[in-house]
């Protein structure tokens, strides 16, 4: 159970390793996240997994209004407990079954692990992780359709950890859309040596006016953070 607002939800085995890396690790620092945020925020969690971001967001502050999204089954399953044990949870996120693109397309192909293990680093990229040795298509949306169609004037918060699909959604959504986003918080995978990578990603950031920075989580992937 989480403090001070309680919160109760199961950490499958196959999840340990997320959960501790957001609650134990605390990679969001989240009471420094929570203390920039106004009261009731809007937030979009693209790739939220089975939510543990949310949690414990939740668990620090007493309102929001979370567009969670996640395509993955597993984990979509997961989340749908824990939203159906918790009636704060269900006030607060609202969940869909979908990836998030920056072009518009019908249905995507992801390349994940077996359902039976996290499934946590699906990605439309074939060779992103050695592990995703499975093949499903799945809904998407498009970041534009999902500040349009919720009459989004002001996103508080941006959270991403879609595994190299960051670059897609940013770079083909209209800067004036990415401009309502105050603050974002991105995993950023370096896929290429052309535009897919931190250090040009965070250059087209900063050119939209954002103060950026970023810490090196591992070899090729990078925590950022950007605030207008």
């Amino acid at each position: 159970m989480t403090k001070p607002f309680p919160i109760r939800f199961r950490v499958p085995n196959s999840l340990y390793l997320v959960f501790k890396e957001i609650f134990m690790t605390d990679v969001y620092e989240i009471d420094r996240l929570a203390s920039q945020l106004p009261n009731n925020p809007t937030i979009i969690d693209i790739g939220a997994n089975a939510g543990f971001f949310d949690i414990q967001l939740l668990s620090k502050i007493g309102q929001a209004t979370i567009y969670a999204y996640e395509p993955m089954p597993a984990n979509v399953k997961s989340l749908q407990e824990t939203i159906a044990n918790n009636s704060r949870l269900q006030r607060c996120i609202r969940l869909f079954a979908m990836a998030v693109t920056g072009r518009a397309f019908a249905q995507l192909s992801l390349f994940a692990e077996p359902e039976e293990n996290s499934q946590v680093v699906a990605s439309v990229f074939a060779e992103f992780h050695q592990n995703n040795t499975c093949e499903l298509t799945v809904p998407c949306i498009t970041l534009t359709e999902i500040m349009l169609g919720n009459s989004l004037q002001i996103v508080d918060l941006l959270k991403m950890d879609c595994e190299g699909a960051e670059y897609d959604i940013i770079y083909h959504t209209d800067p004036e859309l990415i401009r309502r986003i105050r603050q974002m918080t991105i995993e950023v995978h370096d896929v290429d040596s052309d535009r897919n990578n931190v250090t040009v990603f965070d250059q087209y950031l900063q050119e939209m006016g954002y103060t950026t920075s970023y810490s090196r989580i591992n070899s090729s992937c990078y925590a950022l953070e950007a605030i207008r």
